[in-house]
């Protein structure tokens, strides 16, 4: 081989190395392009920060809210320790725009409902919050099937006085749900029908609102009794 064309040979590989530094300097001065955060509008120590419950002071002042919104005047005598809290539900937002939907109470476990759905996160089902003060506190007014006492009458431990000669349950009302008997349970909302199986954690007769988990995401939730094997809920 003769010397020139060892000489064009080295030349040829020193370009290539001389360009390769060239690009390499470049690529490492070129600045980095942000992407679109998928969490826009969120704080960095709000995004280090797990998902966490709603807490039971949240939960309360809501419902002392809408209490006051039905210019509810006995709404002080509603203490935070008083609410039987069913279903956690996780925060993703600053304002989840908690609010209660509905009011009323359950003459079967005799416990004062709020239903409460999170208006901001709207895939979430409403949960149920309850607890055993007297309806009357609410401004619910009592119906002879419930077996209340006197307005205002209370038993010690906070459960409305029963009325005597009053049945809780109708004898003759077949139980239609059974803990440990899966059963279908149809989710209504808006132009939205959804059919899962539960597992009923109470037993319930037609028009009852129960218990029941869903065995696929542990979550506990309230659903009527329909009929036999069948249940619903709305969302």
């Amino acid at each position: 081989m003769s010397v020139a064309l060892k000489w064009r040979i080295v030349s040829a590989l020193l370009l290539l190395l001389t360009l390769a530094r060239l690009t390499e300097a470049r690529s490492a001065d070129a600045p980095l392009v942000k992407g679109a955060s998928p969490f826009y509008g969120e704080s960095e120590a709000a995004l280090r920060r797990g998902p966490r419950s709603l807490s039971r002071q949240e939960i309360f002042q809501a419902i002392q809210k809408d209490l006051a919104q039905r210019g509810i005047s006995r709404r002080a005598e509603l203490q935070p320790g008083d609410l039987n809290i069913q279903s956690s539900v996780p925060v993703l937002r600053v304002d989840m725009g908690l609010q209660v939907k509905k009011l009323e109470f359950d003459p079967i476990r005799r416990e004062v409902v709020f239903e409460l759905w999170t208006s901001h996160e709207p895939q979430y089902l409403p949960f149920h919050v309850t607890t055993r003060r007297d309806p009357q506190t609410f401004g619910l007014t009592a119906r002879p099937e419930w077996g209340l006492g006197e307005a205002g009458e209370e038993s010690r431990n906070g459960y409305p006085a029963k009325a005597r000669g009053v049945s809780r349950v109708p004898a003759k009302s077949p139980v239609l749900a059974k803990p440990g008997t899966p059963m279908t349970l149809v989710m209504l909302g808006q132009n939205i029908r959804i059919t899962t199986t539960v597992d009923p954690l109470q037993p319930g007769i037609k028009g009852q609102c129960i218990l029941v988990r869903d065995p696929a995401t542990m979550r506990v939730m309230n659903a009527e009794v329909v009929d036999e094997g069948l249940l619903r809920t709305s969302f």
